[in-house]
């Protein structure tokens, strides 16, 4: 369990630059009750925590756990604050908007991380 903790956390350095998530303090931690992978919603804030699972440990021990499930997980940080706003019952337009460009905007840099 100790390796996969170590291979997840290699994952989330490789990514963050990428996604310029440079500021963000992201733990991992075993999560015995989810039922693969996940990712806390701490929405403004920059400490999220990626679960894994027994599911999660095993595929990758059988070497079918690929790095991407763990840039999914990572690309919640930039989706949640979206979704947060849009689940909440009163929301203005404003707010929607507000996030869809700070969405927008944070795609933008990733992309002109990777070209």
């Amino acid at each position: 369990m100790k390796e996969f903790k170590k291979w997840i956390e290699k994952q989330i350095k490789y990514y963050k630059p990428f996604l310029d998530m440079n500021l963000q303090n992201i733990k991992v931690e075993y999560n015995k009750d989810i039922e693969y992978l996940s990712i806390s919603n701490t929405y403004p804030y920059l400490e999220p925590i990626i679960n894994f699972s027994d599911r999660a440990l095993k595929e990758w021990k059988d070497g079918n756990l690929k790095k991407d499930r763990i840039l999914h997980e990572l690309c919640h940080i930039i989706t949640d604050p979206l979704y947060e706003k849009a689940i909440r019952r009163y929301i203005t337009e404003d707010e929607i908007l507000d996030e869809r460009e700070k969405l927008t905007d944070t795609i933008c840099v990733i992309l002109n991380n990777l070209i």
